[in-house]
């Protein structure tokens, strides 16, 4: 369960776009990355998962990129 930074609770899966998004643990998902290949995990946030492919946002460029779960 998550709670928003007004104290509401809110579910761990959210409607975008006609489809639906997963937030996991990002702990779990940069493990994810890492055993396929992400190099600088430092440079990344995770975003959300969809598709049973994680997310990932590079913080200085702001370009995407995702791997499977």
């Amino acid at each position: 369960m998550l709670i928003n930074n007004k104290g509401a609770k809110m579910n761990n899966t959210y409607k975008n776009k006609k489809q639906y998004i997963e937030l996991r643990n990002s702990q779990i998902a940069f493990e994810n990355a890492k055993s396929k290949g992400l190099d600088k995990p430092q440079d990344y946030m995770y975003m959300y998962s969809k598709d049973n492919k994680d997310y990932f946002k590079n913080i200085n460029f702001r370009n995407y990129i995702s791997f499977d779960q």
